[in-house]
């Protein structure tokens, strides 16, 4: 798949995880957690900047999302190092997590185009693939970014229903009515 489609595919997996954290009020964690899952959802397409890797070869596997968890607990590690021990081991779990789960939503991407991947590469050389849509499809790639952003959108909206409040642009507009009506807008609340 193309960028659209694979940053679709890895939204609308996170979008789970993304509910399920957001749902025990753990909203900071599901949205730094969804940034850093787009984030490395292109890192697979490395091998394609790289004249001495072969496109869909050892990147594309399920080691490489191993690979790319622990990196991601490299980069975390001088934060965690002073934390609690429980603490610590929780943030590198979570990283770990993020950064393979980055991984396996762009071979689950590329799993539904002809090519396919070859998850178990160099052990195993077999090919999976769906043979859905070629990659260069550009509907089918805006198509699952489209998903994506509704599971997203759908995640937010069901895992934070009772700690809605108005948007933005609403509370601007009751205060400025409310200073227009004459009344004091610090003693007057916004509806919440």
């Amino acid at each position: 798949m193309f960028p659209p489609g694979h940053y679709g595919v890895a939204l609308t997996l996170y979008a789970v995880v993304g509910y399920a954290l957001l749902s025990r009020g753990y909203d900071s964690d599901a949205l730094y957690g969804g940034g850093i899952v787009l984030a490395y959802a292109l890192f697979p397409d490395v091998d394609g900047d790289l004249a001495f890797l072969v496109h869909r070869g050892v990147t594309h596997t399920l080691w490489f999302a191993v690979a790319v968890g622990l990196f991601c607990v490299l980069v975390v590690a001088s934060s965690l190092w002073h934390r609690p021990r429980r603490q610590a081991f929780r943030g590198a779990c979570w990283a770990f997590f993020l950064g393979s789960f980055a991984v396996v939503s762009h071979l689950l991407a590329d799993l539904l185009n002809p090519w396919g991947v070859m998850p178990a590469y160099p052990v195993s050389p077999a090919l999976y693939s769906l043979d859905v849509v070629r990659a260069t499809n550009d509907a089918a790639n805006y198509a699952l970014l489209a998903l994506g952003v509704g599971a997203a959108t759908l995640a937010w909206l069901a895992g934070r229903p009772d700690r809605s409040r108005p948007m933005l642009p609403v509370r601007i507009l009751v205060r400025t009515y409310r200073r227009l009506r004459g009344g004091d807008p610090e003693r007057e609340r916004v509806p919440k």
